[in-house]
């Protein structure tokens, strides 16, 4: 989650989290060869076969990575209504990959995904209204979004609600809440809401103030490739330190 009041995949010295973590694709080992794909190619009617493809440049498996090749896949399979290139095209855009970054154009594709009850784009759109992109930031807005994604179990969509209930945005501020939230999305592996758990500990906010208990939260995610985990968990340590020379 990146940090700047999502998150935001995402994710405190004192740093509040942001909302809006974002799922990523997942690496599908079932993808098709590539002496599968010049079938998909001359079938265009195959939303799905293209969909495919798209990954495999978006990652750069078995081939070199290139996100504008990427794209002009996942727009043929979104075009066939296939959800996923609905909202993969929608992450497209938001984030400027192989295509200037336009916050509109992202919305229209997670709208269209999102009806067909893509709860990734679910999220994402919740994210948009979180942050007033491309739409008036609008926390109440966020919310309902988030919680039909976390109703599909969208571990990043649980998160996010937990972000929303610790700065009372959009609803009353409700660290208990918070951390219910946090706690049901790290059970997933979640990183982000483990790093988010570690300061709720660390900062005594809904629990009793537990050091011990906030390096466990952060260790964890840091094991997840969390940097800003790493970060808490180093600056604790050289606190400690400081503390333990002047003793």
């Amino acid at each position: 989650m990146k940090r700047s009041v999502v998150r935001t995949l995402v994710l405190l010295m004192l740093v509040f989290p942001t909302a809006g973590q974002c799922q990523n694709f997942e690496i599908d080992d079932t993808l098709p060869e590539i002496s599968a794909w010049w079938n998909a190619e001359v079938d265009h009617g195959n939303g799905e076969k293209q969909y495919a493809i798209a990954m495999r440049y978006y990652y750069g498996r078995d081939v070199r990575r290139d996100y504008a090749k990427a794209l002009r896949w996942l727009r043929l399979s979104a075009e066939k209504g296939n959800a996923a290139g609905e909202y993969a095209t929608g992450f497209m855009f938001q984030k400027g990959l192989g295509v200037e970054q336009n916050y509109v154009e992202a919305m229209k594709w997670y709208r269209l995904a999102a009806e067909q009850g893509n709860d990734n784009a679910q999220n994402q759109i919740g994210y948009m209204y979180h942050h007033g992109w491309g739409v008036t930031t609008d926390y109440a807005e966020a919310m309902k979004w988030y919680r039909l994604s976390a109703a599909k179990g969208n571990l990043a969509a649980e998160d996010n609600i937990g972000v929303l209930y610790e700065h009372g945005e959009g609803v009353e501020q409700d660290y208990v809440e918070a951390m219910k939230w946090y706690r049901l999305s790290a059970s997933k592996g979640n990183g982000e809401a483990e790093l988010n758990i570690g300061n709720l500990y660390q900062n005594g906010l809904g629990v009793e103030r537990d050091l011990e208990k906030a390096i466990k939260w952060y260790r964890s995610a840091a094991a997840k490739g969390n940097e800003e985990a790493a970060k808490k968990l180093s600056a604790m340590k050289d606190d400690t330190a400081q503390v333990a020379h002047h003793e």
